[in-house]
């Protein structure tokens, strides 16, 4: 099939591509690699911010200066080496299969592909190129002088309204190469996607949560549940057609 660059496919990260919450799987490695001093009690204050996080009411400043916590002083190659083991023993298996074979169908039309997620940059670009994504938008972490991680994130926090302003911003740069594209497609499971499905040409619900369910229902949007053996519990017209 011929290439297609006027198509961008934009892919959410978490229960969306990878059963789980990738930020959530790192604490818990970080936990076993005894990164963390009390382990218990942060995985209780990550407990916390995952229901602040699927409620809508999450204070992402406060939640990526926690994540990133004990990083701060680790310089960036340690920690990078550290999440190539991560990923490779523990987000890989979790990779649901429908995801990935969605993904590879727009590969194979030729549609560039895009992940942008919540969790930060230096977890979302590895496991982007892990599943053969073109690109990944997420919250940069900054570092000292010396390459050491501050704690700090910087730039555009990719969530809610934010990955539609990280998205503008790429886009922007694609533009002044004269290689934007004109089709969006659009997938997350989560209802604070909600700002960046209503942008895309295409929207489509992957696991939803309640309210991006309703919403989907509502709007005609195809549903697909990657969890399945199946790979979908909803597939309406338009659904099918896509394929």
């Amino acid at each position: 099939m011929p290439s297609d660059s006027r198509h961008l496919a934009i892919f959410d990260l978490d229960d969306t591509l990878l059963d789980g919450d990738c930020t959530g799987l790192w604490i818990a490695w970080l936990v076993r690699r005894r990164w963390v001093e009390d382990g218990e009690a942060f995985m209780e204050q990550v407990a916390r911010h995952d229901q602040q996080y699927h409620a809508g009411t999450l204070d992402m400043q406060a939640h990526l200066r926690f994540v990133l916590a004990p990083l701060i002083g680790r310089r960036r190659e340690t920690v990078r080496d550290e999440v190539v083991e991560f990923v490779e023993t523990w987000i890989r298996p979790r990779l649901m299969p429908g995801a990935l074979e969605r993904l590879a169908w727009h590969r194979a039309q030729g549609h560039d592909t895009l992940i942008i997620s919540a969790s930060m940059y230096h977890l979302v670009e590895p496991i982007a190129r892990e599943v053969g994504a073109d690109d990944a938008l997420a919250t940069p972490p900054a570092f000292d002088a010396e390459g050491r991680f501050t704690g700090e994130p910087t730039g555009i926090v990719t969530y809610q309204s934010g990955k539609l302003t990280a998205l503008e911003a790429w886009l922007a740069e694609r533009e002044a190469a004269h290689a934007r594209p004109d089709i969006l497609w659009g997938y997350s499971d989560s209802h604070n996607d909600l700002p960046l499905l209503e942008h895309v040409d295409h929207a489509h619900a992957t696991q939803p949560d309640a309210r991006l369910a309703r919403v989907a229902e509502q709007r005609g949007w195809p549903r697909f549940d990657w969890r399945t053996a199946s790979g979908s519990t909803t597939q309406d017209a338009n659904a099918t057609s896509s394929w």
